[in-house]
């Protein structure tokens, strides 16, 4: 990679969903536009005149939350910043991954550089240094109800002053040996800037973005999966020659998608009059997820270039705010995981329909030998696990309502769950993916017609035929589907797939 691809420039407004993406492996470098230091430095002179003429402003002259009332002294100024962030040190559970959280420093620095968190530039150069010098404060993920990542993002300010631990050079360190050893002091920040570190929604949004685009290629996978399994079934494609003349969202330019990625495997000529809904109707099924994708990106790119800081400045005035709720990012979260769900029923309905005899015209379970081999007669009950652990993490978190800060705090997304079960129901798709992918590769093989197949889905069965040959007698199939997985769910083969068969809808909504 180039180190023009190793660098982005943030200037608050125009952060890319790849570009965070890219910004979360280590080794990249992050710029900020000249322009923003102005800018930044405006808005901390509205935070000192506040200041100085000692009118209330929350977390700056006063407290936080129940104590929201109590003043702040000039001379206990950096001792509450500092105890802030100590305070709202408190997640648990396993850390969540590096790169979120290299994600979640970049999104912090992005949305002060709108002019509206009243930091001072010298704050972000400390997260910028430490980003820069490999340090990743260890953040774990539960401990915010997704309105300010309180519990998450105090780690990230506990690092910052030289507290709590981090991962360093691929091992678990304390801040201050890893702070010293990269060069780096403590940071010591002052008012306001305890809240701005505390107050964000900065980890959840990041792992929201990751999981998105780990969601996009599933997508791009899951319709390659279909083609094999059409070829497998030898469905018709009238329904997508259909779908591709009549405007309803998305679901023309996924057909005409279909139709063009497909067009160079020659399936046989259908026999049914009419296939099961799970063929016939793919397009829609498919096409309203692509939807949901695409909105959820557009979301998302929203919400990486705004501050959810509370107060903020605007118009040179400190007012507070309510962009710490991040309720659109969450229900387009939430629509997604629904989609997912419908999806994998469909595939589970395919698998299902691809084992039956008097729908293929195959023998049945796909096996080479009916009644000796058992083939995917036992290992259909795996599907049938994943389809209902899929659906299980598709139910609405963010209709939970608790009131906490003595009344003050009675509106939450619960974003980090949603991401949570996001994450989960990602891994459980990609695996049933994995699980059609073979089962569609045995039943064209059964058909004899891999070598008629070369467009996607004949590029779906080579990548497949890597590791995975045709069942010919039963063996153990566990390490047939973990190879499945593996050969299929790997973003970098997805990613060259998207070039070699160009999705435009697909590939915009991505950015």
């Amino acid at each position: 990679m180039s180190n023009l691809h190793r660098e982005v420039t943030l200037d608050g407004r125009s952060l890319t969903l790849s570009e965070l993406e890219m910004l979360s492996f280590s080794g990249r470098k992050i710029r900020r536009a000249p322009e923003t230091y102005n800018i930044v430095k405006s808005a901390r002179r509205t935070v000192e005149q506040t200041l100085l003429s000692g009118s209330p402003a929350y977390g700056v002259t006063t407290s936080v939350g129940a104590y929201k009332d109590c003043v702040i002294s000039e001379e206990s100024e950096l001792e509450f910043n500092k105890s802030l962030l100590r305070a709202h040190s408190f997640a648990i559970g396993e850390p969540i991954s590096e790169n979120v959280v290299r994600a979640a420093l970049a999104v912090r620095i992005n949305s002060a550089l709108t002019g509206h968190a009243g930091v001072q530039p010298e704050l972000l150069d400390a997260i910028l240094d430490m980003y820069h010098a490999g340090i990743v404060p260890e953040v774990r993920p539960i401990g915010s109800l997704g309105c300010a990542d309180l519990g998450l993002m105090g780690q990230i300010g506990a690092t910052l002053i030289g507290e709590g631990y981090c991962f360093f050079n691929g091992q678990r360190r304390t801040a201050q040996n890893a702070l010293s050893e990269a060069g780096l002091l403590p940071y010591i920040p002052k008012s306001k800037e305890g809240l701005s570190l505390v107050s964000s929604n900065a980890t959840s949004v990041a792992a929201a973005v990751v999981l998105l685009r780990k969601a996009f290629r599933l997508f791009y996978l899951s319709n390659a999966v279909l083609g094999v399994s059409f070829a497998g079934f030898t469905a018709s494609r009238d329904p997508w020659q259909a779908a591709a003349r009549f405007k309803n969202g998305l679901t023309p330019d996924l057909a005409t998608f279909c139709l063009n990625a497909f067009e160079d495997d020659r399936w046989a000529a259908p026999k049914a009059v009419h296939d099961p809904l799970s063929f016939r109707c793919a397009m829609q099924v498919h096409g309203t997820m692509l939807e949901a994708l695409c909105a959820a990106g557009q979301i998302a790119r929203d919400t990486i270039n705004c501050s959810d800081d509370n107060p903020i400045v605007l118009d040179e005035k400190l007012m507070t705010s309510g962009y710490s709720l991040p309720q659109r990012l969450t229900l387009a979260l939430e629509s997604l995981q629904l989609n997912i769900a419908h999806l994998a029923r469909s595939s589970l309905n395919r698998i299902l329909a691809l084992g039956k005899r008097e729908l293929t015209g195959l023998s049945r379970n796909l096996t080479p030998s009916d009644g000796v081999v058992l083939a995917f007669g036992p290992p259909v009950k795996q599907a049938v696990d994943l389809f209902a652990s899929i659906a299980d993490q598709s139910s609405a978190a963010s209709i939970i309502n608790v009131t906490v800060a003595d009344g003050m705090e009675d509106e939450e997304t619960f974003l980090p769950l949603v991401t949570r079960k996001l994450s989960m129901q990602l891994d459980y798709w990609g695996k049933l993916l994995a699980h059609e992918g073979f089962v569609a590769k045995q039943a064209v093989y059964l058909r004899g017609e891999e070598q008629c197949l070369n467009g996607l889905a004949g590029d779906v069965i080579s990548k497949l035929s890597e590791e995975l040959s045709p069942i010919d007698r039963d063996r153990i199939y566990s390490y047939d589907f973990m190879a499945a997985e593996r050969l299929l769910v790997d973003d970098q083969w997805i990613d060259q797939l998207a070039q070699k068969y160009h999705f435009p809808a697909w590939e915009e909504g991505r950015k």
